[in-house]
């Protein structure tokens, strides 16, 4: 084997075996800040007696037009009779009050992401803004917010934003 090459690989293999570090030791911290952050969220909700319809789960937050963050990332999505709440691994979380959705709809473009499996569960709100999810059971979600007298839109072959 040429020098070069071997040289090559250990550089890689350098490179690689560093970035492992670094995402075990970022897990580790923000692992365990959500974790606190989430069971923080949960006594919320119970202190002000809101009642839960959907358990914190996981879920990926797609962004948002604007006022709520732009950037995408993973966390936990839950909702309530009032709201529903997304609590991220790293960054702030947020809730979206009911009052505040005109409907909710499954759409695969959002913010000029594809969703190839699956969809993207849009909600807009009453300001023209959208914010958008991916949940684990999206039909439960869907049935949930129906129930709660929030406007469902189902997908068709027309649905999406256009962009892309």
């Amino acid at each position: 084997m040429p020098s070069e090459l071997l040289v090559a690989l250990l550089v890689i293999g350098g490179v690689m075996a560093a970035t492992l570090v670094v995402a075990v030791v970022a897990m580790r911290r923000f692992g365990g800040e959500a974790v606190a952050r989430a069971d923080d969220l949960r006594g919320e909700v119970d202190r002000l007696g809101e009642e839960w319809i959907i358990p914190l789960e996981g879920a990926s937050y797609r962004g948002a037009r604007h006022t709520y963050a732009r950037a995408r990332g993973n966390g936990v999505a839950g909702l309530t009779r009032r709201r529903v709440v997304f609590e991220p691994f790293i960054g702030q979380g947020f809730s979206v009050p009911l009052v505040r959705v005109q409907d909710v709809r499954e759409s695969r473009w959002f913010l000029g992401a594809a969703r190839v499996r699956g969809w993207h569960l849009v909600f807009s709100l009453d300001d023209g803004n959208e914010v958008g999810f991916f949940v684990r059971d999206r039909e439960r979600w869907l049935r949930a917010l129906e129930d709660l007298g929030v406007r469902v839109r189902v997908h068709g072959a027309a649905d999406g934003d256009g962009e892309g």
